[in-house]
């Protein structure tokens, strides 16, 4: 498993977004047609900060940790013995299956397969 992204909520997503591409130096670039607002920041060709527009009162605004993932059926089985609930979702417009799930504190954790591994 490798890191993929850090998703991070902004209640001002343009000055969000200003900060990471000036101050950090990323770059803002494609990012699948999902039906909420944000940006997707990238160090060379991997997205690695994900913006999301909103407000995480209390709960911080890093939503979720992601990473990618090499065998879909093992996690899901380990999840299922553990009896860890989880949910499964699709990138519209890419072949990738994500499965999040949730931790202690909040936590919350993506791991994301390509559809010919997942």
């Amino acid at each position: 498993m490798r890191l993929n992204h850090v998703l991070v909520v902004a209640r001002d997503l343009d000055s969000m977004r200003d900060f990471f591409v000036e101050a950090v130096g990323l770059t803002d670039g494609p990012r699948p047609p999902f039906g909420f607002p944000g940006n997707w920041l990238y160090d060379g060709d991997h997205a690695c900060i994900h913006l999301a527009e909103g407000s995480r009162e209390g709960d911080g605004i890093v939503d979720h940790v992601a990473f990618d993932g090499d065998d879909y059926d093992e996690l899901v089985a380990r999840l299922e013995r553990t009896g860890r609930p989880y949910r499964v979702s699709e990138v519209p417009g890419r072949d990738i299956r994500q499965v999040f799930v949730d931790g202690p504190e909040g936590i919350k954790v993506e791991v994301g397969f390509e559809m010919a591994n997942a």
